[in-house]
């Protein structure tokens, strides 16, 4: 599936994100495409309180990872809404938007979607 160490390597030859913004990768494993986006914290918090204000209670990991299925299948241009999503992800896990938010800035994210799931983890972990 994923290769962390290329992850790694490839990632340390880019420089630095800007301060106040995050680094995150994002692989589907079906057509091998990789994109990797830097987004400032304040509109990333944002987006992800959007989304999980939108979800209903019927509404959970599931929905969530249909919809970053089908904006990953759109292209690069929607890879705001797929950050966004995967933060919404990882919020139904922890259940603390500000433990989400400090996760996210301690590492490289990366969202990573294969035939059977969609996983958001640290890259390397």
């Amino acid at each position: 599936m994923f290769d962390d160490a290329a992850a790694q390597r490839y990632l340390a030859g880019l420089a630095p994100p800007a301060t106040g913004s995050v680094r995150w990768l994002i692989y589907d494993h079906n057509r091998q495409w990789v994109s990797v986006v830097d987004s400032e914290i304040a509109p990333l918090r944002q987006d992800c309180r959007h989304v999980l204000s939108s979800l209903s209670e019927q509404d959970g990991i599931a929905s969530l990872v249909e919809a970053i299925r089908e904006f990953l299948a759109d292209g690069t241009e929607c890879t705001p809404q797929i950050i966004a999503l995967s933060c919404a992800l990882l919020m139904q896990s922890t259940g603390d938007l500000d433990e989400v938010f400090v996760r996210i800035q301690a590492a490289v994210m990366a969202t990573l979607v294969d035939a059977e799931d969609v996983v958001v983890r640290p890259v390397g972990a």
